[in-house]
């Protein structure tokens, strides 16, 4: 559920000093200089405020497009997936396996004030697609008390939570790495274009709860039947989508969108490239224009609504992405 972080935001920095039980090396902090992009887009199938009890409805906190773009500020925007929701994450580049961690997931825990061992939690599963059809789950394990119902409110160690999203507190991430699923014959590793992040009901009940991968129930906060229920989602970070930036990579290649913010046409050009496919998707992920287009002529836009979109370029074996506001 939605976490008040009005205690922590007001503890003082000694404290934070003190709270590495929660946050081992591992934790990828939301300005890592590794991070080259966040997710671009992100649809949201909405879960139970109670499973158990479906009559009173689905969560519904936050909208889909805050899980997209970097965290900003200590007070999170978050979108509750509530029990069993799912959200789908795309990316203006594919991520590739690299050494060490490929991607992490954010969410918005917060400690214990009284324990820094101990926060509150929610997980999530995390799987991977290389077209948006086929997913790889990481295996995730629970190694956790699970006699006793963590209740809503209960604190929890972090560590009892492997390749689960959301082991640590706001602002830093749980990474992911690629590599554990090289022997999958069903996504590329190297050429990953979707993230699904999946809300476990950490439930003890063997007939709603959520198992790990060794069949064991997951012992998290059971019930949050809020609007903020389930795993909250602030961003998906990835920490190696290409060597150089995107930024980098369209000036490289001297790609240029105008005008920007748009009105009625955008006018793509791309230094000795005659034509190339485009792909305009807006900031849920949806498809809103395609087509083929030449470099210098115009494409238009007068019929979308006002927001932010990307414009996803293909040309030879080359992919590239722009972002553009739509007045």
């Amino acid at each position: 559920m939605y976490k008040i972080l009005c205690t922590l935001l007001t503890l003082p920095v000694a404290y934070f000093a003190s709270a590495q039980n929660n946050l081992d090396n591992a934790a990828i902090k939301a300005d890592d200089t590794r991070i080259s992009q966040w997710a671009a887009t992100c649809v949201v199938e909405r879960g139970w405020l109670d499973i158990a009890d479906k009559a009173q409805g689905y969560a519904s906190a936050g909208a889909d497009q805050n899980a997209t773009g970097p965290l900003s500020g200590t007070t999170p925007n978050i979108v509750s997936l509530g029990d069993s929701g799912v959200a789908v994450l795309t990316f203006a580049e594919p991520i590739r396996n690299v050494d060490g961690p490929d991607f992490a997931v954010f969410e918005n825990g917060f400690l214990d004030p009284t324990d820094s061992g101990l926060a509150f939690l929610e997980v999530a599963f995390v799987e991977v697609s290389s077209d948006g059809v086929n997913y790889v789950r990481f295996p995730a394990y629970y190694n956790g008390p699970d006699t006793a119902q963590v209740s809503n409110f209960t604190y929890v160690k972090g560590q009892d939570y492997v390749n689960l999203a959301g082991r640590y507190i706001h602002g830093y991430g749980t990474p992911f790495d690629l590599e554990e699923l090289r022997d999958s014959t069903a996504v590329d590793i190297d050429n990953i274009t979707h993230v699904r992040i999946v809300d476990v009901i950490g439930s003890l009940d063997p007939a709603i709860g959520s198992k790990d991968a060794a069949g064991r129930m997951i012992n998290d906060p059971y019930a949050t039947a809020f609007a903020s229920g389930g795993f909250d989602l602030t961003g998906v970070a990835v920490l190696n989508a290409t060597s150089t930036s995107i930024a980098t990579l369209n000036k490289i290649d001297n790609i240029s969108l105008s005008p920007n913010p748009a009105n009625n046409n955008i006018v793509i050009s791309i230094d000795k490239v005659l034509t190339f496919y485009y792909q305009i998707v807006n900031i849920n992920g949806r498809t809103v224009l395609q087509g083929n287009a030449g470099s210098g002529t115009a494409i238009g836009v007068s019929g979308l609504p006002a927001g932010v979109y990307y414009c996803i370029l293909k040309y030879g074996n080359t992919k590239r992405a722009i972002k553009f506001v739509k007045q």
